[in-house]
């Protein structure tokens, strides 16, 4: 059987091979042909672009187009104007000493702002306890020449009772403080608070505590002086009721109790006990610590030691340097616990040469005396030779 005719002829690509080949090598020649005559088309209808020129920055410049060299301060002032748009505490553009300088009047300007808002919480506590010194007080004070800072300074420290309702109260705790720059040292006396002295015509011989009862703030100074004839510059009334919040605020203290208390009475039908050696106090337990003395525990001698020991404490608590970035806050928390004529300045000055003068257990001394009952009364005697060395020891500066 013959092979049937196509109704049409095969198209043979130029370059294929005919006959019954498939023409891929004339379609592919085809192809390339017709590409290149688009290209050849496109390129001549494309408009001619001028030559690129070189970039003006790139350009070296002829020797007599170069610029004279820029001093410093030219140098000093395009930065200056680079970092005009910047906010001040961008440090981006600043070098090393730059960025030193900046932090600096940062710091410094912090450093300002506290001291400002330290001062004026301060000075308001201050108003508070100035308003609450009574009349007469400041004509009762020595005047003191030449300042705190240059000349001995004594305090007298006076350690309430007072409930509250009450008007008058007991004086707790009789202590002188000593400032001496001369000497470098700080000292107390202490003055237990049954010590019998002379009160004047009215009342007689009276324990001294009974002063400040009687006479409030101008009868106790009246019996300090009168009995040690030391000049009182200062007045200090520290009112315990408001002495247990202001140690927990501190962290609480810690004393050396030399001897172990056990089983001591307290007021309000307790007994309390301290272990021998140091021993970490909260606000209850320090006014515990510090006021303790019935039955026969102790003696009014041991009870001053252990108040000057308590007051120490607290002051090394509030001056140390851990808690000096809060120095004015505490300040404030500690003068709001006292009535007392000290300024601002006076108790800045006094928180300065708590810091800087020497503390020893040696300058703590207490009026010497003997217990010894009269009219059913048990009072202090003291010894007039005795108490006269103590004194000396106490302003000398040895």
């Amino acid at each position: 059987m013959s092979k049937p005719s196509k109704p049409y002829r095969r198209y043979t690509a130029r370059g294929g091979s005919g006959g019954d080949g498939d023409g891929g090598d004339g379609l592919d020649e085809l192809r390339r042909l017709t590409e290149e005559a688009r290209a050849g088309a496109a390129k001549a209808t494309r408009p001619h672009a001028p030559p690129r020129e070189a970039h003006p920055t790139r350009r070296r410049p002829a020797a007599a187009d170069q610029r004279p060299p820029r001093s410093r301060d030219d140098r000093v002032r395009e930065r200056a104007l680079v970092r005009a748009g910047r906010p001040w505490w961008s440090l981006r553009g600043l070098g090393p000493w730059a960025i030193a300088r900046r932090v600096a009047a940062v710091a410094v300007a912090a450093l300002c702002v506290w001291l400002v808002i330290g001062l004026l919480v301060l000075r308001s506590a201050v108003g508070e306890s100035n308003d609450r010194i009574q009349r007469g007080v400041p004509q009762l004070l020595a005047d003191q020449r030449g300042g705190m800072l240059s000349t001995p300074t004594n305090i007298l420290m006076v350690g309430s009772d007072a409930r509250p309702g009450e008007t008058r109260s007991r004086a707790d705790t009789i202590m002188i403080m000593r400032l001496d720059p001369d000497s470098g040292r700080i000292k107390y006396l202490s003055i237990p608070r049954d010590f019998r002295v002379y009160s004047g015509p009215r009342l007689g011989h009276i324990k001294i505590t009974e002063s400040f009862y009687h006479g409030g703030q101008r009868g106790i100074i009246r019996a300090v002086r009168r009995l040690t004839g030391l000049p009182i510059h200062h007045l200090m009334v520290i009112n315990f009721r408001g002495f247990p919040r202001l140690v927990d605020d501190l962290g609480g203290v810690t004393v050396y109790n030399p001897t172990a208390l056990t089983d001591c009475p307290y007021p309000g039908g307790r007994t309390v006990s301290f272990p021998q050696g140091n021993i970490d106090l909260n606000g209850e337990r320090a006014l515990m610590y510090a006021r303790v003395r019935k039955g026969s525990c102790v003696s009014d001698f041991a009870r001053a030691a252990r108040q000057q020991a308590v007051l120490s404490a607290l002051q090394k608590k509030v001056l140390s340097p851990l808690s000096l970035w809060n120095a004015p806050w505490n300040g404030a928390k500690v003068v709001r616990t006292l009535t007392t004529d000290m300024g601002t300045n006076d108790l800045v000055k006094l928180g300065w040469l708590q810091m800087r003068l020497k503390h020893d257990k040696a300058d703590r001394i207490i009026l010497a005396g003997t217990d010894q009952m009269i009219g059913g009364v048990d009072y202090v005697i003291g010894n007039p030779d005795e108490n006269l060395r103590q004194i000396q020891q106490f302003v000398g500066p040895g």
